[in-house]
């Protein structure tokens, strides 16, 4: 029998597999809600799946001891990362979500392997970037993440406040901030591979929702009419201004993290309904400075001293100063006699080289002092300088929370909104600047004469081209406006090609099959 045997491709109104990402403590419940009111007004009905609730089913489960909203949510985590480590996955939680995917649309349709007229599932909630990467790789272009963000204060407020709650202590919260806090920090992200990392897997959204716009159940609405092929939407100035940061990222060698940043000339952010002018004025990456002036670029017979062409020839330059940095630190250490003899017969210099190689992740290791590359945030400033353009009360946006260090020339350059994209925790600025930045501001909010943080809302960069391509909607496809409203519960979702379920049928069995049995087992 082949692989196809039995599978029916319903087309007409096709399946879609949505994921929420939040951190712990982020009330996601407004946003699932506001999702699933537009998807209605779609004619698509939603079927709720929490992933957590599946752990039931792992052989190794245990029942929770104790009682307690913080003994609850530490119990699931510790679930989770058993599963992982059981199949040797980070992924684990996603084949669960398959089954229960298959299970869900099996009572509709009455197979597992027919697709459900109308039907959207929600996946409530990832915590792992590989369950991303697998569903995408299962569901294609049917499957979307939405991510949320909410600042940490709120989070742990919220989460004390339950804990307290639950516990019978109403009013008494403050007890329960700090076992709220670690448990944030907990789902961050983990040392170990399998544990929650959050953090890794944010980034990865289709669309990011700011839970503190006073505008974001309308934003929702607007991402699945996009997704719908709305004939009329454009971008916002923010998704216009974080495509181009995303797109100047690519240009960078960086194989640790490419980043992009812009000025944005933009009007008053906080008032965005009488916008008159959104320019970009200077761009920026991660790349080594190139003597003359600028950065590096790939080109022919070009002289290239990036720091991948330095390692071709054995160099590390940055970690050789390292090195030797450490190597000074030993000696002292030494001269205070706290070392053993063994260690104290051994040179500091072959100590430091090997001690080097196991601080992966520590401060020291992470310190940028040494990094050729300009930053992207301090590229993009300079780019404004060559060219004579003033940045002061500009925006910038940067695909990655800036640096300690290039926090302190964004606010002597005077820029006054940064938006950033993706989390960078090793920052340090919110510490060394906290009288000069708001971190995490509240967006239509922002304070004067302060640097406002705010995290990015709107279309994903990865999204863009195609969400918002007139190639897919409007006159080309013979939509217009009055048309598009009164055909909306027959549309299909733009993103969703043809016959896209005769592929994720087969690829939903296929990931199965390294879901073991005897490891996890829906009744």
């Amino acid at each position: 029998m082949s692989t196809n045997d039995h599978i029916t491709s319903v087309d007409n109104r096709p399946e879609l597999v949505f994921a929420l990402v939040g951190g712990a403590g982020t009330g996601l419940n407004e946003l699932s809600q506001a999702l699933k009111d537009e998807l209605s007004s779609f004619g698509y009905k939603s079927v709720d799946i929490k992933l957590s609730s599946l752990l039931t089913n792992l052989k190794g489960y245990t029942v929770q001891t104790g009682i307690g909203e913080d003994i609850r949510i530490r119990h699931l985590q510790k679930m989770g990362n058993l599963f992982r480590k059981q199949i040797n996955k980070g992924s684990a939680l996603a084949l669960a979500g398959i089954t229960e995917i298959r299970a869900e649309r099996a009572k509709i349709s009455k197979s597992e392997d027919k697709p459900a007229q109308g039907l959207a599932y929600i996946l409530d909630q990832l915590k792992h970037p590989d369950e991303i990467d697998l569903l995408r790789h299962v569901y294609g272009p049917s499957f979307l993440v939405v991510a949320a963000h909410e600042p940490r204060e709120n989070r742990v407020n919220d989460l004390a406040r339950k804990m307290a709650r639950i516990a019978a202590q109403p009013g008494k919260e403050d007890k329960f901030k700090g076992k709220a806090s670690d448990i944030i920090d907990i789902d961050d992200k983990e040392e170990d591979e399998f544990g929650q990392n959050v953090r890794d897997t944010y980034p990865k959204a289709d669309y990011f929702a700011n839970l503190m716009s006073a505008y974001m159940r309308f934003n929702v609405q607007r991402f699945v009419r996009l997704l719908f092929g709305h004939p009329f939407h454009t971008p916002f100035p923010d998704e216009y201004a974080m495509y181009h940061a995303n797109a100047v990222s690519l240009r960078s060698s960086d194989d640790n993290r490419q980043v992009g940043a812009i000025i944005f000339n933009i009007d008053d952010p906080r008032n965005l309904n009488n916008l008159r002018k959104a320019d970009v004025i200077a761009v920026g990456t991660n790349e080594v400075p190139r003597g003359g002036g600028g950065l590096y670029w790939e080109q022919y017979a070009s002289p290239d001293a990036r720091d991948q062409a330095l390692l071709k020839k054995g160099e590390n330059r940055a970690d050789e100063i390292k090195v030797s940095a450490l190597a000074e630190l030993i000696e002292k250490i030494k001269g205070q006699q706290w070392f053993n003899d063994t260690i104290s017969s051994t040179s500091a210099t072959k100590l430091a080289k090997d001690l080097l190689s196991n601080l992966k992740g520590t401060q020291f290791r992470d310190i940028g002092e040494f990094s050729r590359p300009v930053h992207a945030e301090m590229a993009a400033l300079i780019d404004a300088a060559r060219r004579g353009v003033a940045v002061d009360g500009h925006s910038m946006y940067v695909t990655t929370f800036p640096c300690h260090n290039c926090a302190k020339h964004i606010i002597a350059a005077g820029i006054q909104r940064v938006v950033y994209l993706e989390p960078y925790p090793k920052s340090r600025a919110g510490d060394l600047y906290a009288e000069e930045i708001v971190l995490e501001a509240v967006p239509e909010k922002e304070e004067r004469n302060k640097v406002n943080f705010i995290a990015y809302s709107g279309v994903a960069p990865r999204q863009y081209q195609q969400l918002f391509s007139m190639s897919q909607r409007g006159a080309k496809k013979g939509k217009s406006l009055n048309t598009w409203e009164t055909e909306k519960c027959s549309l299909i979702p733009i993103c969703v090609p043809q016959n896209a379920s005769l592929l994720y049928i087969v690829a939903e069995r296929q990931a199965l099959e390294s879901l073991p049995s005897d490891i996890y087992t829906r009744p």
